[in-house]
């Protein structure tokens, strides 16, 4: 599917004065690992500290992290009830108290100016939401810089030009009213919820979306093989259940007889062609004597793979829980965890 970008602004850093009151909200779950990380960089934030609150919703974790978010000046609840991150998402928005609520992740860096950058495009009544752009957190292995590659022009993106912007919660701020107009996250949506939320938002108040470059957060990518198959199982199979959800919209692109096409004549050869690579690329590399490693000529054809055949997977399992497009997700009794 062809996409465009939501518009996009290249911003300036708004008077203290004009800034709006921002919530913050951070779900987190067994985040010892990357909590605090995320938590030094939001302390480093530019932003005012009398208009900005931090809220971190645990979600039932099983490790030290509450203990180690008790030891920052942030707001500490939460979500043992319901599991899951959406879940823990929106008992944070209960509880946010900004005009503007803005997300991001447990394991996401952000610059001093993120924030800042992020909320400016609010100064416009008619912007609704904003976006970041999304990078890897030092790239080191080859499964990061392809996530890099992959998930640096994702947030802002449209699937058609007459169809809403998508926005990553990594990296996304919303009018707060908006989003509890709209009716918060959708909660029966394990993956996906954060694009329908978006695309929600848009319909109901008639504003726009805008994508802002340079308010960037560093994600950081799990780097293996098996997380990056992972990655793209989950966004295959969204793709299914928003098209349940949404089929019947004239403007949505990807109807169900399309979506099928594309996995058989694009989805389906290009598994063949990166199996091909794999062989080829090698054998190359010998023949050219340039003296690289066996896993340089195969680590991107691999990469591709992993990628496609979770892709592919993912909606392969998702058309199977909807009976193809019929059955709401939620009565499938099928969640991906």
């Amino acid at each position: 599917m062809n996409a465009s970008s939501a518009s996009t602004t290249s911003t300036t850093s708004a008077t203290t004065s004009s800034l709006p009151s921002v919530s913050l909200v951070i779900p987190v779950y067994n985040g010892k690992k990357t909590i605090r990380f995320c938590l030094d960089s939001i302390m480093q934030l530019d932003y005012p500290k009398d208009r900005l609150e931090v809220i971190v919703v645990d979600n039932n974790s099983k490790d030290e992290t509450p203990e180690i978010v008790k030891q920052y000046p942030v707001k500490l609840v939460f979500e043992r009830e319901k599991q899951g991150p959406h879940q823990a998402t929106n008992t944070g928005l209960r509880e946010a108290g900004g005009e503007i609520i803005a997300f991001t992740d447990s394991d996401c860096y952000v610059s001093p100016d993120w924030l800042r950058k992020l909320v400016a495009p609010f100064a416009n009544p008619d912007v609704v939401a904003t976006g970041g752009k999304i990078d890897a957190y030092t790239p080191d292995s080859q499964v990061e810089k392809y996530l890099q590659r992959r998930f640096a022009s994702q947030n802002g993106l449209r699937i058609a030009d007459d169809f809403p912007a998508s926005l990553l919660t990594a990296n996304a701020a919303y009018r707060a009213e908006a989003v509890r107009v709209a009716g918060c996250f959708n909660e029966n949506l394990y993956t996906g919820a954060e694009v329908d939320l978006a695309w929600r938002v848009q319909w109901q108040t008639g504003k726009q979306v805008v994508y802002v470059p340079d308010a960037v957060i560093y994600h950081k990518f799990s780097p293996g093989l098996k997380r990056l198959f992972r990655h793209y199982h989950i966004y295959g199979y969204s793709e299914i259940i928003l098209g349940t959800l949404y089929k019947h919209l004239p403007s949505y692109p990807s109807k169900p007889g399309q979506q099928v096409r594309f996995m058989l004549t694009q989805q389906v050869p290009s598994l063949f062609i990166y199996i091909l690579s794999l062989l080829i690329r090698p054998v190359r590399g010998l023949l050219s004597k340039r003296g690289r490693a066996y896993a340089d000529y195969v680590a991107w054809p691999m990469m591709c793979l992993m990628a496609e055949s979770g892709s592919l997977y993912g909606k392969l399992q998702g058309l199977w829980h909807t009976r193809f497009y019929t059955r709401p997700f939620w009565q499938s009794e099928h969640r991906v965890i």
